[in-house]
């Protein structure tokens, strides 16, 4: 028992650090965050950085922390995020075809990126936007409260849960309007590919479960469906995922050293998809065992403010996943794992 309350400690303690709490609900990164009048016309050139935010937050608009730690519950809100003058403006628009309308190279590769645990609206963005600027692609981000001020570790663990297992039925019409534009070519020529990272991935789990992945697999029409760091559990997830229809390829991308999902295994006594993967496997899924190059690592794809840069090897991997690309498993970059014999060990 003693032992049990140690990891989850150590866990919490995780959480917490993870979140960087403190800095990103800070008065000074709110104040780096300008909600702007939806008057305004943003003036952005092909080499800035620039974002589509869905949300389903609540607004309030007069407040410091305008899109605050609250499901809205009624409707979903865009916005269009770009750089000027030292801030990033966050513009209201009334549609998410008219956010795509303004970005600058509708021809790059798109990502729709759902974030896990741990997320205000401001360090959603945040990752967002390293995310476009770091791998060079269109980033629709489909954000949801997942930590609040107002609950102590353990109780953002459940909170973060419980907001990830309904924003499924918000984000249904985003992800309807995103088949529709890049069916329609309005999307331009390029990729288009899915990442869930880790709680994230709860939000791909319920729409699969509640039969809604039916309305997407008319036809293929994404190229890579990502599952990173999958804090769902792997019991069933080859019959679950075998249901994915819309996707050229599936990756599955995994740690048996996480700490994260060690933590997420104690408070739901589940094996993690993100951990713990076994057999059967999903026909269709690329199965990539980070540990050689990770450790106990969580997050392997972003180079974040305060933290060490992700490995080489890590980096060149997602860039070809985030841009729709397929992966040579027989190059010299990778070699079959011998976690149970399920998939290919990324090597450092």
């Amino acid at each position: 028992m003693r032992r049990f309350l140690i990891i989850m400690l150590c866990f919490l303690a995780a959480m917490s650090s993870n979140a960087q709490f403190s800095y990103f609900n800070s008065e000074a990164f709110w104040q780096r965050l300008q909600l702007c009048p939806p008057a305004v016309v943003p003036v952005v050139s092909a080499e800035d950085t620039v974002l589509i935010v869905a949300t389903n937050r609540a607004l309030h608009k007069n407040e410091l922390r305008y899109l605050p730690e609250e499901r809205d519950g009624s409707q979903i809100r865009y916005f269009f995020v770009f750089s000027a003058g030292g801030m990033w403006k966050v513009l209201p628009v009334a549609s998410l075809q008219q956010a795509v309308g303004l970005m600058p190279q509708p021809d790059r590769d798109w990502v729709i990126y759902t974030e896990g645990m741990g997320k205000f609206f401001t360090s959603d963005v945040d990752r967002g936007m390293n995310m476009a600027a770091q791998y060079g692609v269109n980033i629709i981000l489909m954000d949801y409260p997942s930590i609040t001020a107002h609950k102590k570790r353990l109780g953002n663990y459940f909170f973060a849960r419980k907001n990830a297992t309904i924003a499924y039925k918000d984000f249904l019409p985003v992800l309807d309007t995103i088949e529709q534009l890049k069916v329609k070519g309005a999307l331009g020529t390029g990729h288009l590919s899915l990442f869930f990272h880790s709680m994230g991935n709860i939000v791909l789990q319920q729409i699969i479960k509640t039969r809604n992945i039916n309305r997407y697999n008319d036809q293929v029409w994404a190229d890579n469906l990502i599952l990173n760091a999958a804090c769902i559990p792997q019991r069933r997830h080859a019959s679950l995922l075998n249901k994915v229809l819309f996707s050229r390829r599936i990756f599955i991308n995994y740690n048996p050293g996480d700490f994260t999902l060690g933590g997420a295994y104690l408070m739901t006594k589940r094996y993690q998809l993100g951990k713990q993967v076994r057999r059967p496997l999903c026909s269709a899924a690329s199965y990539v065992n980070f540990n050689k190059i990770a450790g106990e690592g969580h997050s392997n794809f972003l180079n974040l403010h305060d933290r060490k840069d992700i490995p080489g090897p890590a980096r060149q991997y997602y860039q070809k996943i985030l841009h729709g690309e397929a992966v040579n498993f027989q190059s010299t970059d990778f070699e079959s794992t011998t976690y149970r014999h399920i998939g290919y060990d990324l090597l450092p």
